[in-house]
Formats: C-alpha cells, structure tokens, sequence
C-alpha cells in the first residue's frame, strides 16, 4: 500500500473510531462527551482571554457567538441545556395508568408522555376524549373515563387517574362533564413527561420535566461535522507543499531496484491502462454517483429506523418526511444515468435490438430479486406472499422507459449551434414521443383514480380511509389505487402494513402498486430529461440554468396541484399514492439538489464527493445486503434502553458500516452490476 492510499485510509478509521466513542458514551456516564467538550471550551476560552489580554472585541465576539449560538438551539431544540443525561439515554423509568375502573400501571415507553387527572367535582361523571392532531377530519376517541374505586390502594388510584398520549404529534384533547363538552386544548407533549390536566378547565401544568428527544440529533450532527472537520483538515495538510517533499523523500527511500526489460514493457501497459482509466473517470460526472450514494445512504439509514424519529419514517399520509423522499429520487436518479448509459452505447455502434433486450433482462432480474426481498423472513408463504415491492416497482419503470429511450434516442445529438434557433431546446424537441409517452401515463393515471367506480367507496376518493372524515370510508383506504391492487394481486398479496394504519388504522394498502407505476414512469422521464440536458449542452452554465428552471418549474406544479398545503388541495402530495403533485415536488428537490451536487463536485471541485461517492457506485448491492442482513449483529442488535439516543447512534452505525463497506469494495474494484 502507497502513503498516498494509506492515509486515505485513515478518515474512514477515524470515523470508526468516533461512531465507537459514541457508544462507549451511551453505556458508560463516566466518559461524558458534554463535560470533556466543556472543559476543553474552557481552556480554549481562557488561552484566548490570555492571548487577547485587554482587547475587548474578543470578549463582545465570544458573546455574539454564544448569544446566536443560544438563539439557534432555542430555535430548533426548545433548550439551551444540551447535555444527555444517563437516566433519560437509557430510558427514564416511568409508569403511568391506562385509566378507567380497569385502569393498570404500565411502562412510558418512548415517544409516550403521562397525564395525570386532577379530579374535578366527585358528584360529575368526566371523560377524557383525545386524538392525534396528524389525524385529518378523524374523531375524537375516549382515552380516560372517570371511574369508581372501591378501594383505597395507592397504585389502582394512579393508575385510574392517569393515562398515556403520543408525543410524535401535537394531541387534541377535550374534557367532557356529564355528557356535554365542557372545555379543550391542543398540546405538543414531551417524551417521557408527566402533566397535570385539570378537568374544568383544562390547564396543563407540567410535573415531571419531559426529555428533549431531539437532543441526540444535535450531538449527531456535532459528531458528523467533526467527521467533515477532520476530513478537510487532513486534505488540507495532504495538499500542502512541505507534505508533499516529505512524500517524495519517503518515496525516493523505498525506491525498487531497476526494471528489467519485460518488467518495463508490463510497466509501461499499466501505465497505459492506468491512463485510459483516468481520462474515462475524468469523463464522469461524478455528482450523479454522490447523488446515487445520497439517496442510498439516506434509505437504509431510514430503513433501519431512523432514531425513531417521526420525520426519517414514512409520512401517516399526506405530506413529505425524509423517508419519503429517498425512493423517487432513487427513480430519478436512474432515469439521469439511464439516458447517459443508453447514449454511450448507441455512440458505439450497439445495436437498438440488443440494447432493448439487456434492459429486458435488468428488469426482469430486478423484479425477481424483489420477489427474494419480499421473501425474506420466512414470508414465503404462496398465500400470503407480497408481490409489490420497491426493486419490482424499479423493474417495470426501468423497461417501460429503458425500452422506449433504447429505441428513440439518436446515436449522437449534434452541436446545437448548428439547429438555430431550435439549438436551445434540443433536449426538448429531440424527445417529442417519450413526452407524448409520459402525459399518456399522466392521463391514464388521473383517469383511474379520478374515474374508477370503487365498491362501497366514493368516485375519486384519496383519502386513508379508518377514522378519517369521522369514520365514514373506513375500507376505502387509497381509493382506486388499493381496488387495482386488490383486483389485480388480490388482498393478501399487498403490503398489510401502511404507514396509515398506526395513525388512521384503515385496511390494507400497497405504495408501491400498478397504478402508481404510471406517476413513476413520469418521474424516470424526468430524470432523462436531466441526462438529456448532459448530453445536448456541453458548458455548465447552460446545464444549470435547465435544471433550475426545470426545479422551479416542478415544484410551483405541485404547490399548485396541492393547493399550497397539505390535506386541502385538488391532489395533495402523497407517496403512499404516489400522486402527481408528489412526483413533481421530490423531482423539484431532485433537480435542485443535482445542480448543487454539480457545481460542488464537478465544476468547482470544492467537494470530492465523498464519502457518498462509493455507495453510489455499488447501490443495489448496498440495497440488497441492508435488506438482508436488517436485524443482524453487528448492523443493530436489541437496544438496551429503546431511547432515541441508543437508536439514532444504533442506526447511524449500522449505515455507516455499509457506507465502509461500500468504501473497501470500491477501493478492490469490486461492483455489482445488472
């Protein structure tokens, strides 16, 4: 190994060796990352104090910092107290009460906080009812009823009064007295928080301090800009001049005896093969594999739980969370590289029958490895088998549009200062059929969701169905698009599990089903146009300005196709419907987020792309084996205190192994490809 490789070797040991101080940190107070940073902020502080003796600038400076510092915490945390506590990290022990008369005593979990009832007149009969504020148009449903003890036993009495809510969302809660409502308010509750709530009013006054939970996300990102601190340290010293003679120096110590003739003639073909290699990589666009290894990263992150925290899961429906965004920008991704894979092999010569039959074969091997995913777990039932799935999905987009794209795109685009004033819009007017294609989708789309008569449903609905509009469609969850899947597949053959159902309840609905194909098939189209804009515009000012009008353009489509809000518009953005306003603003995100990608990594350079380069580079290896191995040692293991601290740090390293892992296959050149 070279001194050159070796020490690229060593921010990925380093960030090793972090992700493991941040579990030694979990299980052992005695090594706090808090009070170690504090100290060593204090000796920073009172070196600058002695350095700056009588310059009052420093100390109005280190105020400002602090006061924004402060300012920002508040602002994202509600706190300005950062430090994780061992008691809140490892799960604070809490009990609270069901209630009612049959009320027990049972554990505050994570994402719970309690309520306490302070009781109001004893001659009244009170009911507590209560609702998740997520919950569009559902009903409220009694959480608490006041009960009658025949006993003086402390732990019934608090388990009568007391009962548990979720802390994700904001909770609706009213009073009810002798059968009329009497008051109601709407709170954000804290984890693992007790709360008194006072039945005549309903004043909320807080017992026990609650945990912030989203502290660990703060030390998280502490931890990965250290990551990225150290990186540019280590290229900054690695680029300077002195480094650089000491490498030589060290290179000229170790020099190896004189080549003989068939050892040049060897040496002299690698060098030759290593130049060829070069002046390929120096040809790629290497933002489209940072993007790639985003997305993939971002995924198993999610998959594996995300920390538990609501936003890096599924949205209950309409709206968009982290989660959501990964899998369209992973079909837009492909339709980027899809057009640029497809134009290099038309350029050299490649027959379009024989490019049309390998994307054939790529679909088909990746519905089948969906089917082995859908599998996994002994779901092998031929009963029960879930036939949708993500890779599925990404099989028949991929030979819907790769076929047509292998069949319609020219061999070569010519220089567009040689089309007039059609040059411009080349990407455009050089695509007429797959537009043509892709509103064809669009229509049929629209028309089946719109139009299709749904038994016991009404025409059009996209709604969740269960509680939502007060329990009147409870079987209607998806409307159309859940009658296709059932028609098709059958009820058993779907996904059971929708993100709906913790909130909504409702029946089974599967994302990723035939008619929401259609709306992926567009959102493919949309990334060749990216590729196309590659392809035709060769100066990077004029790919950037298309990408930002196509970003713009999108996104004011779905704003507008949503009704600038999230339960009200005309198609609210939806992925569990993969609805057209959905499509349209995580393609916006897409374009946006490319251009920045772009002008980052390939036309500033300021950023190599790194570490998100490698897993880009090996994506559906990277999808495969997470999938495979979720569960496993040493990617998770069953937590010890199931707090979000221990997950996110949990799920961090377990998508920061695959991310390692993604680093090593590359560096032994090892991809898997379809």
């Amino acid at each position: 190994m070279s001194v050159g490789q070796w020490l690229e070797s060593w921010d990925l040991v380093l960030g090793t060796l972090f992700f493991s101080r941040l579990l030694v940190y979990i299980l052992w107070d005695k090594f706090s990352l808090v009070v170690h940073t504090r100290i060593l902020s204090g000796y920073i502080r009172q070196i600058a104090y002695q350095f700056w003796v009588g310059v009052e600038w420093v100390e109005c400076a280190v105020e400002l910092v602090k006061e924004k510092y402060n300012q920002v915490l508040v602002y994202y945390f509600n706190t300005t107290e950062v430090r994780l506590e061992m008691a809140d990290i490892l799960n604070r022990k809490l009990e609270c009460g069901t209630g009612g008369p049959k009320a027990t005593l049972g554990r505050v979990h994570i994402d719970n906080a309690c309520i306490q009832l302070e009781a109001g007149n004893s001659s009244d009969t009170y009911q507590v009812l209560a609702q998740n504020y997520q919950c569009w148009k559902c009903p409220l449903e009694e959480a608490w009823q006041s009960p009658v003890l025949a006993t003086a036993d402390l732990s019934q009495v608090n388990a009568s009064y007391s009962f548990q809510v979720q802390t994700r969302y904001s909770t609706v809660l009213e009073v009810v007295r002798n059968g009329n409502s009497s008051c109601n308010t709407t709170h954000h509750f804290e984890q693992y928080g007790v709360y008194q709530l006072d039945l005549n009013n309903c004043e909320l006054s807080v017992i026990t301090k609650p945990v912030n939970a989203f502290l660990p996300i703060f030390w998280a990102f502490v931890f990965l800009c250290l990551l990225a601190g150290l990186r540019l340290a280590y290229q900054s010293v690695y680029k300077t001049a002195v480094f650089r003679r000491f490498l030589v120096w060290v290179q000229l110590r170790s020099e190896s005896p004189p080549l003989l003739e068939d050892e040049e003639a060897q040496d002299t073909a690698q060098l030759l093969d290593t130049a060829e290699a070069a002046a390929k990589k120096a040809r790629r666009v290497k933002s489209l594999d940072a993007f790639r290894g985003m997305a993939i990263t971002i995924m198993i992150f999610v998959n594996y739980g995300g920390g538990s925290y609501y936003f890096f899961n599924h949205s209950p429906w309409n709206g968009l969370t982290v989660a959501d965004l990964v899998f369209p920008w992973f079909i837009w991704i492909m339709g980027v590289s899809l057009a640029i894979s497809t134009q290099s092999q038309l350029r050299n010569s490649m027959p379009r029958k024989k490019i049309v039959l390998r994307v054939i074969k790529r679909s088909i091997i990746l519905i089948f490895l969906g089917l082995i995913i859908n599998s996994e777990g002994r779901r092998n039932d031929l009963r029960t088998m879930r036939f949708p799935g993500v890779l599925q999905r990404f099989g028949v987009t991929y030979m819907v549009v790769g076929v047509m794209e292998s069949l319609l795109l020219p061999r070569q685009y010519p220089d567009i200062s040689l089309r007039g004033m059609l040059g411009p819009v080349l990407d455009l007017t050089s695509s007429v059929w797959q537009w043509l294609a892709a509103l064809l989708c669009l229509g049929l789309h629209t028309a089946i969701t719109f139009q299709l008569p749904v038994p016991g449903c009404p025409t059009g609905y996209l709604g969740p169905g269960g509680l939502a509009d007060n329990k009147t469609h409870e079987n209607c969850t998806g409307g159309a698009a859940m009658w296709v899947d059932v028609s098709v597949f059958g009820s058993k053959h779907i996904y059971q599990s929708p993100s709906s159902t913790p909130v909504y309840h409702g029946v089974a609905h599967d994302p990723e089903g035939l008619l929401g194909t259609l709306t992926s098939i567009v959102m493919c189209w949309l990334g060749v146009a990216a590729g196309r804009v590659l392809l035709v515009h060769q100066e990077w000012q004029s790919r950037v300005k298309r990408w930002v009008v196509w970003g713009v353009v999108c996104g004011l489509i779905a704003a507008s196709l949503a009704g600038f809000s999230q339960n009200q518009g005309v198609i609210p953005i939806n992925k569990n419907l993969w609805s057209i306003s959905f499509i349209m603003a995580t393609a916006s995100m897409a374009f946006i987020l490319l251009t920045t990608m772009y002008l980052l990594i390939d036309v500033y350079r300021f950023w190599s792309g790194s570490p998100l380069y490698f897993p880009g580079m090996n994506s559906i290896l990277l999808y495969m084996g997470h999938e495979i191995c979720s569960g496993m040692f040493p990617w998770s293991w069953k937590p010890l205190g199931n707090s979000h601290a221990e997950l996110l740090a949990m799920n961090m390293w377990g998508c920061g192994l695959w991310v390692l892992t993604s680093y090593v296959l590359y560096k032994k050149k090892m991809f898997l490809a379809l």
